[in-house]
């Protein structure tokens, strides 16, 4: 398994805080956005990371990537065992997308206008 994955990308983060959870050992190939290598642009048709390869199988987006990894590796489980706390759990990861992701693209924005 290799996952392509940019050190500085939270979605890349998230995905690469899971492995180390779940003490799952792969290839992680660190890329930068924006020059993405050759043969990860012929497998994501969106050019997106975080990218796993397993196999044949080609997964993007770490919502997907992390469901995935937690079926295939199912001990330690990442989700609370009863449906009400896991809806609670799957709410706070959307507020942390919405709310704290927003405010990391600010905040690289800011750092780009000042190094003009």
């Amino acid at each position: 398994m290799t996952l392509f994955s940019a050190p500085a990308d939270p979605w890349s983060h998230r995905t690469r805080i899971v492995l180390a959870e779940k003490g799952i050992d792969i290839e992680v190939v660190s890329v930068t956005p924006g020059s993405l290598p050759e043969d990860l642009l012929d497998l994501n048709p969106y050019h997106s990371l975080p990218t796993l390869v397993d196999r044949d199988l080609v997964l993007y987006d770490s919502r997907v990537i992390i469901e995935y990894l937690d079926e295939r590796f199912p001990h330690p489980p990442l989700m609370p065992a009863d449906p009400v706390t896991r809806a609670q759990f799957r709410l706070a990861l959307y507020r942390i997308e919405r709310d704290w992701y927003g405010l990391l693209e600010q905040i690289d924005r800011e750092q780009d206008r000042r190094q003009l």
